[in-house]
């Protein structure tokens, strides 16, 4: 106000703005004002019943809460009763620190020599191992939470206890009082030194379950560090030459730069021969299943589930006599006759996420069920030349699968991957083949033939080379990568189209029992929900891809990374994460708002919602949406949304003053959606417009007219003018045809006529049945005759147009004619 007095000209501009902030400070205040004074209500009551627990009890009052005491007491002991669970877990970890250590130190010799099959099985172990410790932690903290809030209860207790002795202390009470108050404090002081007891014993198994626990962390950090190390070494000669392979012995023995410690290791490792490993991935397996019995009954019970659904399905269509009408039909129909590998293909797939880490053994027989599946199943409904692809592409997984069991630089191992990738490579053309020679089956995955399954053909090729020359971890990771990219994305179209399918039938079951707004659903399926599924699809693909070149964590921590990098504006710091996630959050509300449209928008949901409901819940969505995603943007973007007041501020008076049309339709839109006076579909006529509504938007409304245009209404207009809404209340119109006849008809006969004409006529109403009308004579000295009747507002003109032809047949053949115009003329004289 200072600088106001003496600088006017300098807020001249704004002086509104200033009165703006005036009157919110002073609002904030006289909201304050409540806030503090209860506030101080509620702290001086908290005094003062802090002042009375400190006072203790009075002498009536001891004998009441001695009895409650002691029935609570017998509670509190029963807690602090020794846990069974407790004692178990101290004997559990007794087994596990000798036998935990001991794997560790086994592990840790092993780590320098250890292929990436036998390092995945550690960690799922070691994984396991942490798993289990974290459970028996939990039992100790629920026990350490029970104790405490006993203890804290006792000494809340024993405080009480203690104040009602000190203010009796200089009393004339009797010695039988301060007696039973010094054998309630004796026991309360009992308990709780109990309580400490208990707690101290569960610290200290605590205390040996977090060392244990580290050294899990510790060797599974160790087995990290071993798995990143592989991953250097791809692009290093891990291995002599293929041609090279009969001077390995003089190579090796010339050497001085090998590691004799893991050459002992390695040849004490070579020893295993190929039955012991079998043998181990038997046992490894065996003990995956034991310990994993409930998940994989889950997966087993989801199967089943899947292959009654599918089943009843079939039943259904059986039932109904379904016709295949289309390709879609076609392919639900070839699906409901193979349940078994349907549901197993499915099943596998979604149930593979209830398990939270899977040794390769295991992981390995769930594909090859679901290659199997795909084997089978996809080439019945896309085309039958894709049966050999799929067919190379299991060969080619089993010679990986056999290949694991022999050393990466055994020679033999080595012919058996230049084999698989052959293998591989003979798959991609075939398949490539297949898809080209009938693109009408894989129309949404066309890039595949296009471009993937060439690139991919021509990373094999490299995978030869580069096994050839010595890389032999880089080529077993490519030739892993690109058959897992391959093999994936068969499996990822083959459960796209097998869900798209069950939903197409369930929503024909539906139509056949005549359920209402349901038969435009099959189409929805396709246009709207087979999209998503792809795209779901298409994002487990790219992810499974990079996990399988083995690249999965290198681009996460890469793009975290990039994450990070800002920029400093004033006091505010942006960064390309914060950029990425506003761009993000934006976009995806106007995407999410667009989807909200189209949904509510489809024939099917106005159908099935009640009138008018759909534009308006379309609406009121689209505004949540955008309004949320634009203030989520902001605050992922770093922006402190309070330090934008300033510009809100301005932004509002700006409103008030500028903008108070696009508030004024914005408003309307809000009322149009909650009111509902039009609807999409509606035929309505303002200003001189007459069409029908194709979309109620936020600030104004599209009209298309019965010339074709577009009209664009402003919804300001649509609530403060004349609206006529033709088809508000329903869609029943009265449609009146005048007819003018000679004098000399029987107006009688003429009635009948006409009355007959609409009553046989297929598209008027019987009730309100048509009826004619005589009017008499005429200016001209005809009859006037008026047939009115009542039919549908959008067969308006077409029944208009038949019957008044009709008509016109029907008088010429009884013999009436039509009026002839009498002109007459005068002569002024």
């Amino acid at each position: 106000m200072f600088l106001f007095w003496h600088n006017p000209e300098k807020f001249n501009g704004n002086y509104l703005i200033m009165i703006y902030y005036i009157r919110r400070v002073v609002l904030l205040m006289v909201l304050c004002v409540p806030i503090f004074l209860v506030a101080q209500e509620q702290e001086i009551e908290k005094q003062d019943s802090i002042t009375q627990t400190d006072e203790g009890m009075s002498i009536e009052q001891i004998s009441g809460e001695t009895e409650t005491l002691r029935q609570r007491l017998n509670s509190l002991k029963e807690v602090l009763k020794p846990s069974m669970q407790t004692v178990k877990v101290d004997s559990v970890l007794d087994t596990a620190y000798v036998a935990i250590n001991s794997k560790r130190d086994t592990l840790l010799e092993e780590l320098e020599v250890i292929s990436r099959r036998d390092l995945r099985n550690r960690e799922v172990e070691w994984q396991n191992y942490r798993k289990q410790l974290k459970k028996l932690q939990g039992v100790l903290n629920d026990r350490t939470s029970d104790i405490t809030d006993v203890n804290d209860e006792l000494v809340e207790e024993l405080e009480k206890w203690k104040a009602t002795k000190d203010r009796l202390t200089n009393s004339s009470e009797s010695p039988e009082v301060f007696g039973s108050l010094d054998t309630v404090i004796v026991t309360l002081d009992d308990l709780i030194t109990m309580a400490q007891s208990r707690l101290d014993s569960v610290f200290t198994i605590q205390t040996r379950l977090t060392e244990l626990i580290l050294v899990v962390d510790e060797t599974m950090s160790e087995m990290k560090r071993v798995g990143d190390q592989m991953k250097q070494d791809y692009f290093t000669l891990d291995a002599p030459p293929i041609w090279a392979l009969g001077k390995v012995d003089t190579i090796l023995m010339d050497s001085t730069v090998v590691d004799e410690n893991k050459a002992d290791v390695n040849t004490a490792s070579n020893k295993k021969d190929l039955w012991d490993k079998v043998a181990y991935d038997g046992k490894q397996f065996v003990d995956f299943v034991v310990d994993n019995v409930g998940t994989i009954l889950l997966q087993i019970m989801l199967i089943f589930l899947i292959i009654w659904m599918i089943v009843r399905m079939k039943r259904g269509w059986d039932f109904f006599e379904f016709e295949v009408q289309n390709k879609v039909d076609e392919q639900a129909y070839k699906i409901l006759n193979n349940p078994i590998v349907s549901a197993l293909v499915v099943g596998v797939l979604i149930s593979s996420m209830f398990f939270e880490g899977v040794i390769p053994i295991f992981g390995e027989f769930e594909i090859m069920v679901v290659l199997i599946g795909t084997s089978v199943l996809l080439p019945k409904i896309t085309t039958k030349e894709l049966r050999l692809f799929l067919h190379l592409i299991i060969l080619s997984y089993l010679i990986e699968i056999f290949s694991v069991y022999f050393d990466e630089e055994d020679v033999f191992s080595r012919w058996i991957m230049i084999l698989n990738s052959v293998v591989l490579i003979g798959a991609l053309i075939v398949g490539k083949r297949a898809m080209k020679n009938h693109p009408d089956r894989f129309q949404k995955v066309k890039w595949m033939h296009r471009w993937l399954l060439p690139f991919y053909t021509v990373v094999a090729g490299v995978s030869i080379l580069t096994n050839v020359i010595g890389m032999v971890n880089l080529s077993s990771v490519v030739l892993h990568g690109v058959f897992t990219s391959v093999a994936l994305g068969m499996v990822v179209l083959l459960s796209v189209r097998i869900v798209t399918s069950i939903l197409v039938v369930f929503f024909k079951l539906r139509k056949s029992q005549n359920a209402k707004a349901l038969t435009a659903m099959v189409d929805a399926t396709n246009q709207r929900f087979q999209p998503v599924l792809i795209f779901i699809g298409l994002v487990l693909w790219v992810i499974f891809t990079l996990i399988g070149f083995d690249v999965y964590e290198n681009v996460i921590e890469w793009f975290n990374d990039s994450l990070h990098i800002g920029w400093t504006i004033g006091d505010m710091r942006f960064s390309l994460g914060g950029v990425l996630a506003f761009v993000g959050f934006f976009v995806g509300a106007l995407l999410m708002a667009k989807l909200a449209a189209v949904i509510f928008h489809d024939e099917w949901m106005i159908q099935a919602l009640p009138r008018g409901v759909a534009p308006a819940m379309s609406l009121l969505l689209r505004i949540i949406i955008i309004s949320i995603g634009f203030y989520l943007a902001m605050r992922s973007a770093g922006v402190d949304v309070s330090k934008l007041e300033f510009m809100f501020g301005a932004l509002g008076v700006g409103i008030g003053f500028g903008l108070q049309n696009v508030v004024l339709n914005f408003i309307a839109g809000l009322i149009l959606a909650f009111e509902r006076p039009i609807n999409l579909g509606d035929t309505i006529e303002i200003d001189q417009e007459k069409g029908v509504v194709t979309n109620i938007g936020v600030r104004s409304s599209n009209i298309r007219t019965y010339s074709g245009s577009e009209a664009i209404i402003p919804n300001g207009d649509l609530i403060s003018k004349k609206v006529v809404n033709w088809t508000l209340a329903n869609r029943d119109r009265r449609s009146r045809i005048l007819m003018k006849t000679s004098s000399s008809a029987d107006p009688e006969m003429v009635i009948d006529l006409l009355t007959n004409i609409a009553k046989d006529h297929e598209l008027t109403y019987s009730d309100p049945a048509p009826k004619t009308y005589f009017y008499g004579y005429g200016i001209d000295g005809n009859l006037d005759f008026a047939l009115m009747y009542w039919t549908t507002f959008s067969d308006t003109l077409k029944t208009d147009s038949e019957i008044s032809l009709s008509i016109f047949k029907a008088l010429k053949d009884a013999g009436i004619q039509a009026p002839i115009p009498t002109r007459r003329i005068i002569e002024e004289r």
